[in-house]
C-alpha cells in the first residue's frame, strides 16, 4: 500500500493507473491461464480414471468368465468319471456313450480348444490332462490300469485346486462376522 501511495506522489495519475491496470491484467491472466491448466488436468485426470475403470471391469469380466468356464468344464470331467464308475458298477448311464463316443467328453474337447484364448496355460493343461487321463480311464480294461488312471486323477484335481487357489485366491475370501469395538 506505501509502495502506490508512493507512485502516486512520483507519477502522473494516468501513469498510476496504466501501472494498476497493467497488475490487473496480470492478475487476470495468470487467474485464467490456472484455471485453464486446472481444468484441462481435471478433463485428463477423468478420462484416465474412466479408462482405468472401463479396463478394470473388462479384467473383472474376463476373471469371471474364466472362473465360470474352468468351474463347469472340471465339472463336466468328474462327472464323466463319475459315469465311468458307474457303468463299472453295472448301472447304465443314458447318453454316455454314442457310436462308441463318450459324448460329454468330447463336449469337454469342444470347450477346451474353442476357449483356449480364455483359459491359462495352467488351466489348459490340467483340464486337457483330465480328458484325456478319462478316455484312457474309459478304455481301460484292467484293474491296475483303472486303479492308476484314478490315482493320476486326483493328482490333477490336487493341482487344479491349487491352480484355482492361486489364480482366483478363493482360500482367502472370508467372511468376517465379528463385529470391531469402536
Amino acid at each position: 500500500m506505501d509502495s502506490v501511495l508512493e507512485w502516486i506522489t512520483k507519477y502522473s495519475p494516468p501513469i498510476v493507473l496504466l501501472i494498476a491496470l497493467g497488475a490487473v491484467l496480470i492478475f487476470v491472466l495468470k487467474t485464467v491461464t490456472e484455471n485453464a491448466i486446472s481444468s484441462k488436468f481435471e478433463e485428463y485426470k477423468k478420462e484416465v480414471g474412466l479408462r482405468l475403470e472401463r479396463r478394470s471391469n473388462f479384467e473383472e469380466r474376463i476373471l469371471l468368465d474364466r472362473y465360470t468356464l474352468v468351474r463347469d468344464i472340471q465339472t463336466k470331467i468328474g462327472r464323466v468319471m463319475t459315469d465311468l464308475n458307474r457303468v463299472r458298477s453295472g448301472t447304465k448311464v443314458e447318453g454316455l456313450f454314442r457310436n462308441g463316443d463318450l459324448v460329454p467328453l468330447t463336449e469337454v474337447f469342444e470347450l477346451l480348444a474353442n476357449n483356449r484364448y480364455l483359459l491359462t496355460d495352467t488351466f489348459h493343461r490340467i483340464l486337457s490332462s483330465e480328458a484325456q487321463l478319462a478316455l484312457s480311464c474309459a478304455n481301460a480294461k484292467e484293474t491296475e490300469a483303472l486303479r492308476k488312471c484314478e490315482a493320476d486323477y486326483l493328482n490333477l484335481q490336487n493341482s487344479f485346486h491349487l491352480s484355482m487357489n492361486d489364480a482366483f485366491g478363493i482360500d482367502k475370501i472370508t467372511w468376517d462376522n465379528q463385529v470391531s469395538d469402536k
